[in-house]
């Protein structure tokens, strides 16, 4: 589990980086807490289907393509 945790926070940093988003922005249009953004990306916080589903919205990408490893 850890591994794909780890995956998914590297792809919504990779992500949002390439967007030109900071991470509290990015956790403002996803509306969840910075604090919480960080530990995503980090991998060290399990994500909810409907919180994976907000961040992957807010990058205006597929929820999948956060799964790619």
């Amino acid at each position: 589990m850890e591994t794909y945790l780890r995956v998914i926070g590297q792809n919504v940093r990779s992500t949002r980086k390439a967007q030109g988003v900071s991470q509290e922005a990015l956790a403002d249009m996803a509306g969840i807490d910075r604090s919480h953004m960080g530990f995503i990306e980090r991998g060290k916080k399990d994500i909810r289907i409907s919180t994976l589903v907000k961040v992957a919205g807010a990058l205006n990408v597929d929820p999948a393509k956060l799964f790619e490893c």
